[in-house]
């Protein structure tokens, strides 16, 4: 727990600027690995219905990923943004007295420089010229809407941007074999079966560590992290990344390839955050997987790198899906196990033990 504690304040804490050289990406994500890598659980488990998706998945042995609109958590990965703050700021465009003198203040106007490029400024100042003030500002009134009204929709795109966001998949574990909800719920209700993992050397034998992997085109490829869920009551604010965004937006709009640098860790950040009073009994770690090769795709699976230990057979499950599986543990040499309930336990407590068949 304490682990945990210390990993959300440094995800709080810790950013990557997109101006970064590649040293100081590599020193972010290194402090961050050390606290991550000695931490990760030697057992996580993937509960599974007996889906033909999921068999298949398990017989070639890849781990299924999704984008994150696919869950049914209709809070999972959506961003929160200050927008009553953003909309009381963008009121001040419509103050065009003030806006109409800062177009003609040379301090003010090296500020817009910096964001639209000289030559725009010099533009507005010369339309500002040309006319009275109050003409000026009958001009430019409807204009000054129409921006207002693309940037609040502009915001609004990347509240669920990472929520639709192809390039990021996901993959859910629990740290809890023994859950009921986990079993309920994830596995049709005792009907189906869980797989155990070891992770911990998951991450050095995927992609990142590979000095080919950027003209690698090998289908298996795995560009995937593992992180610890951090359980809130508060959903993940996005105001400074949901702003930094709609201004490259908006500037690469106007054809302008200068703008505010973005943290790249954001890519990362809204999916680690869940409802702790919902989901903090789950347990769970996330894959989150980000490979060049299947960013179009909202639904794909990634190899396990040979990381799966064992299988364990839900209460319910039909023998003839459990005589199948059993037959795939044993080409792939993994442990097998058989969950029940004990009816001389008084407690409500799901019971294991070695699986004969």
């Amino acid at each position: 727990m304490a682990f945990k504690k210390e990993f959300e304040k440094l995800l709080a804490e810790t950013s990557i600027s997109s101006e970064s050289s590649n040293e100081e990406y590599c020193a972010v994500w290194k402090r961050i690995n050390e606290l991550l890598h000695p931490n990760i659980p030697q057992q996580l488990f993937r509960f599974r219905t007996c889906s033909l998706d999921s068999i298949l998945a398990f017989q070639s042995g890849e781990i299924s990923t999704c984008i994150a609109r696919a869950f049914k958590d209709k809070y999972d990965s959506l961003v929160y943004v200050n927008k009553t703050d953003l909309e009381k700021k963008l009121e001040g465009l419509t103050q065009l007295d003030a806006l109409f003198d800062m177009i003609n203040d040379d301090e003010c106007c090296k500020i817009f420089e910096a964001f639209v490029g000289k030559e725009r400024v010099e533009q507005a100042r010369k339309e500002a010229a040309q006319c009275s003030k109050e003409e000026w500002i009958k001009n430019i009134s409807d204009r000054i809407k129409q921006v207002i009204e693309h940037v609040l929709s502009l915001i609004d795109s990347n509240i669920d941007y990472v929520r639709n966001d192809p390039f990021s998949k996901i993959a859910c574990f629990s740290e809890d074999i023994k859950s009921l909800r986990m079993w309920d719920t994830y596995a049709d209700g005792y009907r189906g079966f869980a797989l155990e993992y070891d992770f911990r050397d998951f991450h050095n034998r995927g992609c990142w560590t590979c000095t080919g992997n950027c003209a690698c085109q090998h289908e298996r490829r795995n560009f995937s992290h593992i992180f610890p869920i951090i359980y809130t009551n508060k959903r993940f604010d996005a105001t400074n990344n949901v702003v930094s965004l709609v201004q490259r937006n908006l500037l690469l709009e106007m054809g302008i390839d200068k703008y505010p640098p973005i943290d790249q860790l954001y890519w990362y950040k809204p999916y680690l955050y869940k409802n702790a009073d919902s989901y903090a009994h789950e347990k769970e770690w996330r894959i989150i997987s980000h490979c060049p090769n299947r960013k179009a795709e909202e639904y794909t699976n990634i190899s396990d790198l040979g990381t799966m230990k064992a299988i364990y057979y839900g209460p319910n499950i039909e023998k003839r899906y459990k005589d199948f599986l059993h037959e795939v543990a044993k080409l792939k040499h993994l442990k097998e196990y058989e969950v029940y309930v004990d009816p001389y336990s008084p407690d409500f407590e799901l019971k294991i033990k070695p699986y004969e068949q």
